[in-house]
């Protein structure tokens, strides 16, 4: 099962890459799920960017899911599906 990750600002700047096409393995198909194999193929600069967007954490990033925010959602508990598109967003300021 495969979901498209766009990453955006800052995020596209650690990976490297503007989108990636990321395949869940069955069982394991929540955005926290997600964020965690994320965490470990990009390393600890991807995971110190994003990682208060986890339970219990201060949210660095937006996290979209189909275009809604997780918050809308079940959280990092959102269930992901074939086809969908999560957003990783971090904060933008400007002035």
């Amino acid at each position: 099962m495969k979901v498209i990750v766009k990453f955006l600002a800052t995020i596209r700047q650690i990976t490297g890459e503007p989108l990636i096409e990321f395949e869940l393995r069955p069982g394991n198909n929540t955005v926290w799920e997600t964020m965690r194999n994320l965490e470990f193929r990009y390393g600890p600069e991807f995971k110190e960017a994003t990682a208060g967007s986890y339970p219990g954490g201060i949210p660095k990033i937006r996290i979209l899911v189909n275009g809604r925010d997780i918050d809308f959602l079940d959280g990092t508990g959102t269930e992901l599906k074939e086809g969908d598109v999560l957003v990783l967003v971090p904060p933008v300021a400007g002035g």
